[in-house]
């Protein structure tokens, strides 16, 4: 058998699953996996006022699971029935659909943190401009090193990402104003090498030798969640927001789906097709040739 440790995954896609079949574990009581009894787990799932999301990340990690223990993939007709039921009755549960921050929004956030005119400002500044460019997930903003950016040809390195567990790696282009807050960052936090994005001591504004926080996800969530409260920007922002966002302006200028797909390394065209809806609706062929949009 394997262990599930070594098997490539992010950690953060490690602890979800991990914690999802320790919960259905114990649901199971002993029982073994099959596709009737994660079908009457799922039936659990939403009695118990889950969401569509939180039913299709327990399947994943079943899947997971098996791979790694070179078994069977338990779920069959019953747990597909299941989950079709759980997604149309579901409609509406969980915290909905993240808002996304657009280029101009981006812009508002960077300024604001800059005006501030501290440590915490100039770094929370790079990480967003740096996230927008870059499409970045959290993980792979936090993994980030001095390193890993090239200066001279405006372009930085992602080591690992979600899609790409093995560890291929990725270029990324980055313009000159994200590039000149990183510089900024990096002069003024004295940082040479190592973590680009670190932590700051609270009281007495030091800028440490870690990443920004062992647990990346909430840290740099706040962070983007303040930035925006604070440019008077409402709505559900999360650490997506600036990806979704991206998505969004490179589709308003005219990024076709492959683009989108290659520039957020996205495994399928679904998501950036999902995120880019309303505004490919906005360009279609009713909205230029009748129109004239």
């Amino acid at each position: 058998m394997l262990n599930l440790t070594e098997i490539p995954i992010t950690a953060s896609s490690r602890k979800v699953y991990l914690n999802a079949l320790a919960n259905l574990d114990k649901w199971l009581r002993g029982r073994p996996i099959t596709d009737e009894t994660l079908a009457d787990y799922l039936s659990y799932l939403f009695d118990r006022g889950k969401s569509p999301s939180h039913a299709e990340g327990v399947l994943k990690a079943v899947r997971w699971r098996a791979e790694c223990e070179d078994k069977p993939d338990p779920r069959g007709k019953l747990c597909k029935r299941a989950i079709a039921s759980f997604r149309r009755k579901g409609v509406g549960r969980g915290r909905g659909p993240s808002e996304g921050l657009q280029w101009e929004s981006v812009e508002k956030l960077v300024s604001h943190a800059t005006g501030e005119r501290t440590i915490f400002g100039d770094r929370d500044a790079a990480i967003i401009a740096v996230m927008s460019d870059g499409l970045l997930r959290v993980s792979e903003v936090a993994a980030l090193d001095v390193e890993d950016i090239d200066f001279a040809s405006n372009t930085f390195r992602i080591r690992q990402s979600k899609t790409d567990q093995f560890g291929v790696g990725a270029q990324q282009y980055i313009g000159n104003p994200p590039l000149e807050h990183v510089r900024v960052w990096m002069e003024k936090a004295k940082v040479e090498s190592g973590p680009l994005f670190r932590a700051i001591n609270n009281t007495h504004h030091r800028v440490m030798k870690r990443r920004i926080s062992p647990d990346t996800i909430p840290a740099i969530r706040r962070i983007i969640k303040k930035r925006a409260k604070a440019a008077g920007i409402d709505g559900k922002i999360s650490s997506h927001s600036l990806r979704i966002g991206a998505a969004e302006s490179l589709t308003i200028q005219g990024a076709t789906l492959v683009q989108l797909q290659i520039c957020g390394r996205w495994s399928s065209p679904e998501m950036p097709a999902h995120y880019a809806r309303k505004h490919t609706a906005q360009q279609s062929a009713m909205a230029r040739l009748r129109y004239g949009q």
